[in-house]
């Protein structure tokens, strides 16, 4: 390298070249090094600020963990998403980290020649390591490890950082549970209609019928299926238990116990059978030879319904009994395949627990009868057809709430189970069928205990969700939401880098002090024109001069390559 020789002034020193062995005469002195004030971006003030950096980027992201951790990405409010923003930070971060370490190792590999002799490649190697991960490992696997291995380390190792990062950060659903007035699904401990209109002489079978009360039991009957009505906008819950008044129905065979009781009256090729299920209830079917046979015949038997009475009798909460008698009659018309089936149905309470919603869906954890013990919880308050009613008294459960119903609504129900709706014929053949009622709805190969467990539930569902007295059992919102959930153990690769790297600076400043006399030149290129290769010696032989007057001087003189 050459300078403008024109005005020696403008260089306190001879120009520095590469000479080959035995060019100029060796020297033996030791180069003094220029240092620099430690705020001096020649010494480490640049380094210090891009690992200071590095370290508020680090925290910064920590910061931003700590602060989203279990709450819903919601909770982020900046309008550059969250997975953007870690990226942003950690880019940020690996950009100032490998600043300082490149300059690191850059610097180390001078102190690395200082330190005895070494294989001039070495100088291409530790280069090599200041810029990459290649380079990095070609310095682990060739060089003897030092100071600027925990460099070529660092190199490698902030290649996972972004991805460990990220790794931090799981995004899961989880439920919102609020509380939501509108969140509602029904349940009631009375059914009392108001009849206060009804005449003073008005006779049991002249209560007015409840149509929904009518509509729940023919629903049941013929085993149609009613959305459950209930108030949820997407997904509630109801956490608490609640006792609601209801029915329950029992079936089952009879068909031999039934027929050992028939007594039957025969006219030429004609007969009538009546005869009586062990449940008491009467059934008669009629025959003639070749022309007509009974294929159905139900009928009701009512266990309650004398308004003078002034105890409940010892069948109470049993209201009703039912019997059903179905045959197949052949071409001759002769009965076979003969079912009859007693069914009864009583008042009780349900205990629903758990009740869920989602949409259209609506389903209860737990349904189970409310046990009220070996007693009759039921007594009779005397007041006539409008005035009287029935109560539980429950004295000593105190978890099951006061139960009512009204005289006048339970007789109603009753009524209308022995109306020839219910009660009623299917003649095959020759016969004249006027009582048609709901003969289809129970006729042929029906499962009659089903449809009788059908029924209950409906009119129990009907008390619950639009009976007179129906009460609202309010519940929980549940809201799906994504959350933030911090994985901790996968931000241990990130520290420990960044403690590497805080190593790593330490001790290259402090090997680098001034007192070990080494050049601070880091990572210039420039660097290697101010020494001379001195092969009988075997050394790196500098002319001592600061990396700022080698910048100086390259930026005045012009060369070029021979």
């Amino acid at each position: 390298m050459a300078g403008d020789d024109s005005n020696p002034k403008s260089h306190p020193y001879d120009p520095t070249h590469v000479f080959e062995v035995g060019s100029e005469p060796l020297s033996s002195t030791s180069a003094e090094y220029k240092r620099h004030p430690v705020y001096s971006p020649s010494e480490w003030l640049l380094e210090t600020i891009s690992s200071t950096l590095a370290l508020g980027l680090l925290i910064a992201i920590a910061c931003i963990f700590w602060y989203m951790d279990n709450k819903p990405l919601s909770a982020w409010s900046p309008s550059v998403s969250l997975s953007a923003t870690i990226s942003i930070l950690t880019t940020g971060y690996a950009t100032a980290l490998m600043h300082g370490v490149g300059t690191f190792i850059g610097q180390l590999k001078w102190l690395y020649f200082k330190n005895g002799p070494r294989k001039l490649s070495h100088l291409e190697t530790f280069d090599g390591a200041s810029r990459g991960v290649w380079g990095s490992i070609l310095l682990l696997t060739t060089v003897k490890w030092n100071i600027a291995t925990i460099g070529a380390f660092i190199t490698i190792l902030r290649l996972t950082f972004s991805p460990f990062a990220q790794q931090v950060i799981l995004i899961e659903q989880r439920d919102i549970i609020s509380l939501d007035d509108t969140v509602t699904f029904g349940y009631a401990h009375n059914y009392s209609r108001n009849l206060g209109g009804s005449l003073a002489n008005s006779r049991v079978d002249s209560i007015p019928q409840d149509p929904n009360m009518q509509s729940a039991i023919v629903q049941g009957l013929y085993g149609i299926n009613t959305p459950a009505t209930f108030s949820c906008p997407g997904t509630c819950r109801w956490t608490g238990s609640y006792i609601s008044l209801g029915f329950k129905s029992e079936c089952r065979n009879v068909t031999q116990e039934t027929l050992q009781s028939a007594n039957c009256d025969s006219i030429g090729s004609s007969s009538q059978c009546n005869m009586t299920t062990p449940a008491g209830v009467g059934i008669s079917t009629r025959y003639v030879a070749t022309d007509l046979a009974t294929n159905y015949y139900m009928n009701a038997s009512l266990l309650f319904g004398d308004p003078s009475l002034v105890e409940l009798p010892d069948t109470f909460p049993e209201i009703t009994r039912f019997a059903i008698y179905r045959s197949t009659p052949d071409h001759n018309f002769e009965a076979h395949n003969i079912n009859i089936t007693d069914c009864s149905l009583s008042i009780t309470a349900y205990e629903y627990i758990d009740a869920k919603a989602n949409g259209s869906e609506f389903a209860f954890g737990k349904i189970q009868e409310v046990d009220f013990g070996s007693t009759n919880p039921w007594e009779l308050w005397p007041g006539g057809i409008i005035s009287g009613r029935l109560y539980t008294n429950v004295s000593n459960a105190n978890h099951i709430p006061a139960l009512e119903i009204s005289y006048a609504s339970l007789a109603a129900v009753e009524n209308f189970f022995e109306s020839t709706t219910i009660v009623t014929e299917w003649v095959e053949g020759n016969f004249e069928n006027n009582n048609l009622g709901l003969a289809a709805a129970l006729s042929g190969t029906v499962d009659v205990n089903e449809r009788f467990d059908k029924m209950a539930a409906t009119m129990t569902d009907y008390l619950r969700d639009g009976g007179p007295n129906a009460q609202s059992a309010h519940g929980e919102r549940v809201e799906s939401q994504p959350f933030v959930s911090i994985r901790w153990p996968y931000f241990i690769v990130p520290i420990a880098t960044e403690a590497f790297a805080i190593l790593f600076a330490v001790l290259t400043i402090l090997s680098n002090r001034k007192s070990r006399h080494v050049p601070l030149w880091k990572s210039s290129a420039l660097a290697v024109l101010a020494c001379q290769h001195e092969e009988q010696l075997g050394m790196l032989q500098s002319t001592g001069k600061d990396v700022n007057e080698i910048q100086a001087l390259a930026e005045k003189a012009e060369v070029r390559l021979q």
